[in-house]
C-alpha cells in the first residue's frame, strides 16, 4: 500500500483553499464551529432525529444478536431511506449510537461545504461564494430531523457536480466508479434526494440535447452518464415497489394528503422556510444578509451568469413554488427543495472580480463566522437538556415506555425539540416506545409480525392531552414519561391529575428532573385490566 505523498495532502488541502487567507480561515472556522456544535451538543435539535437514532440502535443489536432485540424487530434491508440508520448501527461496534450519530451530523457539515465548493469549482465561481452557504447547513428540514433527507443532500450535490463532468467529456474510471457509489448510496438513503437528482439529470439532458445540432448526436453522448445512474435509479423503483406491496401500513395522516399553503405564503415565509429555527430570528437575519449579498453581486456585475446553474436554481425554486406541502404520504415536501435552489443559484451568480466584491467578500465572511459561532451558542445552552438526559438514565431497562408531553417546546427555539424524547429510553435501555417510527413501512427496522404493541391516538405524541389513560391501548405502558406545562408564573405544574384521571394514588413517581416526570403505572394497569376482567 502506498502511503500519500505530500504533494497529494497538499493537493487535498488546496481544495478547501478560498481566494486569500483570511478568507479560507472564516470558511474553515465556520464550518469548524458547526461541526464541533454536532458532535459535543447531547440533544441536537432536530425534532424527528431521536428516532433515527433509536432505529440505529435496534439495527446494531439485531446485527450484534441481542436476544432482546431478535425477540422483538426485524430488519428490512431492502428500502430507500436507511442511510444514516445503517452507518449508526455499523459505528455503534465502535462508539455508542447518540455519539455515531452526532459524528454523522458533524461529517454532513463537512460534506456540505465540500459539495458546495465542489459546485463552485465547477462552474468557475470564485471559491468564496461557498461562505454565502454557510447559514444553509442548519436548514429548517435539518431543525425537523428529516436525517436521512439531511445527510443524503450534499452527497446528491456531489454526485451531481461529478456526473455533470461526465456529460461534458470525462469518461474517467475514476469518475464513472465514484458517480456509480454515491448514486447507490443516495438512492439507499433517502428516495426523495433520488428524485432531486433526477431532476438535475432531467434539466442538464434536455439542455445538451436542446444544444444538439442533431438529436441522434445528443443522445449518443447521453448514453454513458444515463448509464452509470441505472443502477441506483434501478434500486430506487425495486424499494419504492417492494415498500408498498408487502406494507401493512395505513398511513394515518393521510386526510392531509396534497394539503398545500398558497403561493404567496411560501414566498412571504421564504427565509423561515430556509432557515427558520431559532425564536429570536437571528439564523434568518444572517441568511438574509447572504441574499443581499448575492443580489449585489449579481446585479453589480458587468460578468454573465452560469446559465447551466441558473437553470436549475430556477426549476428548484419552481418546485419549491408547485409542490404540495404533504405529497406521497410524506409531510413538508416543498421546503425541502429550498437548500438546492440557493445553492445552485450561489454557483450560478456572476463570477465578480471587481474592487469593491473584496467588500462583499469580507462580510460574507464575517456572516459565516458569526452564522458558526451563534449555532455553537445555542446547541449548547439548550434549556433544560440535562434534566432530559438525566430522566432517561433514571429509567428501569427494557420495559414499555410512553411519552405525554403537554410542553414540546424548547424556549430560544422554532423547533418542538422534545417531541421524540422519549426514542432516547430505547438507545440506552432497549425498552419498547408508544409511538415510533419503525412502524413505518420504509425504515430499516420493523417489528416482528404480532409483536407491534398497541397504538395510542394519531398525534398524541405532540400533544399529551390526547393520551387516554384509561383507554385499553395504554394498559401495555407501564412507564410514562410526562413533559408538564408552566403557568403565568413560570411554576411547574403537577401533571398527575391530568395524566391519571384519579389513579395517581396507584402510580409511583420514579423520578423528577425540571418539567419533566417519570412515572411507574404497572400496579394501575394491573389493576384497570383486573377490571376489564
Amino acid at each position: 500500500m502506498k502511503w500519500p505523498t505530500v504533494s497529494q495532502f497538499y493537493d487535498g488541502w488546496r481544495r478547501w483553499r478560498l481566494e486569500s487567507t483570511p478568507l479560507t480561515i472564516a470558511f474553515i472556522l465556520a464550518i469548524g464551529l458547526i461541526a464541533a456544535a454536532f458532535v459535543a451538543c447531547p440533544y441536537p435539535p432536530m425534532i424527528d432525529y431521536p428516532q433515527h437514532v433509536a432505529m440505529g440502535a435496534v439495527l446494531h443489536d439485531l446485527w450484534a444478536g441481542d436476544a432482546y432485540a431478535t425477540s422483538w424487530y426485524e430488519t428490512n434491508a431492502f428500502t430507500y431511506n436507511a442511510g444514516i440508520e445503517t452507518a449508526i448501527a455499523l459505528l455503534s461496534f465502535i462508539v455508542s449510537p447518540e455519539l455515531a450519530g452526532r459524528i454523522l451530523l458533524s461529517l454532513h457539515v463537512l460534506v456540505f461545504a465540500a459539495a458546495v465548493l465542489s459546485l463552485c469549482r465547477y462552474a468557475d465561481r470564485p471559491r468564496w461564494y461557498a461562505l454565502l452557504a454557510v447559514p444553509l447547513m442548519y436548514n429548517h428540514i435539518t431543525g425537523w430531523g428529516f436525517a436521512n433527507f439531511v445527510v443524503a443532500l450534499p452527497w446528491m450535490i456531489l454526485t451531481a457536480v461529478h456526473w455533470m463532468r461526465i456529460v461534458d467529456g470525462d469518461r474517467s474510471f475514476a469518475r464513472l466508479a465514484g458517480v456509480l457509489l454515491m448514486s447507490g448510496m443516495v438512492a439507499y438513503t433517502h428516495v426523495l434526494v433520488m428524485l432531486c437528482l433526477c431532476v438535475v439529470v432531467a434539466v442538464v439532458s434536455l439542455e445538451v440535447l436542446w444544444k444538439s445540432e442533431r438529436w441522434h448526436t445528443g443522445i449518443k453522448s447521453l448514453l454513458v452518464p444515463a448509464a452509470v445512474l441505472v443502477p441506483a435509479v434501478g434500486y430506487s423503483l425495486g424499494a419504492w415497489y417492494w415498500a408498498r406491496a408487502t406494507s401493512t401500513t395505513v398511513w394515518e395522516h393521510s386526510w392531509a394528503e396534497g394539503q398545500d399553503d398558497p403561493l404567496w405564503s411560501k414566498l412571504r415565509h421564504i427565509l423561515y422556510n430556509a432557515s427558520g429555527n431559532f425564536a429570536d430570528g437571528s439564523d434568518q437575519a444572517l441568511l438574509a444578509v447572504c441574499v443581499v449579498l448575492a443580489a449585489v453581486l449579481w446585479m453589480g456585475s458587468q460578468e454573465q451568469p452560469h446559465g447551466r446553474m441558473r437553470r436549475l436554481a430556477l426549476v428548484f425554486i419552481g418546485l419549491y413554488a408547485v409542490i404540495p406541502k404533504v405529497f406521497i404520504a410524506t409531510f413538508h415536501i416543498y421546503q425541502r427543495f429550498l437548500p438546492l435552489a440557493a445553492v445552485f443559484a450561489i454557483a450560478a451568480l456572476p463570477a465578480s472580480r471587481e474592487r469593491w466584491v473584496k467588500i462583499v467578500s469580507t462580510v460574507a465572511a464575517l456572516v459565516a463566522v458569526v452564522t458558526g459561532a451563534n449555532l455553537m451558542v445555542r446547541f449548547m445552552t439548550i434549556p433544560q437538556v440535562d434534566d432530559a438526559m438525566a430522566i432517561i438514565d433514571d429509567a428501569p431497562s427494557g420495559q414499555s415506555l410512553a411519552g405525554v408531553m403537554y410542553d414540546v417546546n424548547a424556549p430560544g427555539w422554532i423547533r418542538e425539540v422534545w417531541v421524540h424524547l422519549p426514542a432516547l429510553y430505547q438507545v440506552r435501555k432497549r425498552g419498547v416506545l408508544a409511538y415510533t417510527f419503525m412502524r413505518n413501512e420504509s425504515v430499516p427496522v420493523h417489528y416482528r409480525p404480532g409483536k407491534e404493541p398497541p397504538r395510542p391516538p394519531g398525534g398524541f405524541e405532540w400533544n399529551g392531552q390526547l393520551y387516554d389513560f384509561e383507554a385499553p391501548y395504554a394498559r401495555a405502558y407501564d412507564l410514562l414519561l410526562v413533559r408538564s406545562w408552566t403557568n403565568k408564573t413560570g411554576q411547574v405544574i403537577d401533571p398527575a391529575p391530568w395524566v391519571f384521571k384519579g389513579w395517581q394514588d396507584q402510580v409511583r413517581l420514579l423520578s423528577r428532573k425540571g418539567q419533566l416526570y417519570l412515572y411507574d403505572a404497572a400496579e394501575a394497569n394491573r389493576l384497570m385490566k383486573s377490571l376489564d376482567r
